[in-house]
């Protein structure tokens, strides 16, 4: 009785104790003892969280099959949206306060994943108030469409599209590993004096600027071809959001642009750090999108 409305109890339980009063004397009368015909009609009503619900007419779940779908989608479109934006801004702000990486990388997975969490909790306890609001279960948040499928491989996926960023890749490529033998500039030793910062070929951040474009290339082959699994989705995010840290980290640590080059040019060293600035931005709006467009395009497959 204590879990149903106050104002159900005294009916219920008059009819609760009728019903046992009976079911135990048919048994007692089959033959049964009395404590063990007690104990079987109560065990026959079940648990009482349950037979309450019934007598209350509440549900047993969280949410329940009318708004699922609606849970599921809305959960989804605001996972895959705000996460993203709070980690790239988070990025942003890291990188022009001029915080460490390892600060600006943790503070933004850890923040990244609380705000997931909460989404998560926040959603579901929303679903579960209006599951159990009488006024609201029974109406449908989003009425679906046909309009709401999504497209198919042939309409999201083209051979143009696919040969467009291999060519980009491949002038990419192509202008980064001659840059530092090709320049309209030179030192006072004859020497070349590349647009890019040399600390890039001292360090292994080079292999990374190389290997991304190749294995994005490959990603844009296996959509093409048909072949897009979960699993491939989940690695191109993967390389996509280690090609955009390896571009955050040098605009935040100023080691994109070479300052020689600027001099040689006669142009402000300001546009260095404007340039910076914008690399940062682009690169956390990679991360921001990498992962929901390559896992929604598994559909597309």
């Amino acid at each position: 009785m204590r879990g149903v409305p106050d104002r159900q109890r005294a009916d219920l339980e008059q009819e609760l104790r009728a019903s046992l009063a009976d079911d135990i004397d048919a048994r007692v009368e089959g033959g049964a003892e009395a404590k063990t015909a007690e104990r079987e009609a109560i065990v026959e009503l079940g648990d009482p969280i349950v037979l309450a619900a019934r007598y209350a007419g509440r549900p047993l779940h969280l949410v329940g099959p009318e708004l699922y779908a609606d849970w599921r989608r809305l959960l989804t479109v605001l996972e895959f949206i705000i996460v993203p934006i709070v980690v790239a801004t988070l990025v942003i702000v890291g990188a022009v306060k001029g915080d460490t990486f390892g600060g600006i990388v943790g503070g933004a997975v850890w923040t990244g994943l609380s705000v997931g969490v909460h989404l998560a909790f926040w959603v579901t306890v929303t679903f579960v108030l209006i599951e159990r609001s009488p006024s609201m279960a029974a109406k449908k948040l989003m009425i679906w469409t046909p309009d709401m499928l999504p497209e198919t491989a042939a309409q999201r996926t083209s051979r143009t599209e696919f040969i467009v960023e291999t060519v980009l890749a491949a002038l990419f490529l192509t202008a980064f590993v001659l840059s530092p033998f090709v320049s309209p500039f030179t030192d006072a030793a004859g020497a070349v004096v590349p647009l890019f910062d040399p600390w890039i070929w001292q360090s292994g951040i080079l292999i990374v600027l190389v290997l991304v474009p190749l294995l994005q290339v490959g990603a844009g082959a296996l959509k093409l071809r048909g072949h897009w699994t979960m699993p491939y989705a989940v690695a191109a995010t993967l390389i996509d959001v280690a090609g955009a840290i390896a571009i955050i980290v040098l605009g935040a640590t100023d080691h994109l642009l070479n300052p020689a080059f600027f001099d040689a040019a006669g142009w402000p060293q300001s546009v260095i750090g404007v340039t910076n600035i914008v690399v940062i931005v682009v690169g956390a709006l990679a991360i921001a999108t990498s992962a929901w467009e390559n896992i929604r395009s598994v559909r597309r497959a």
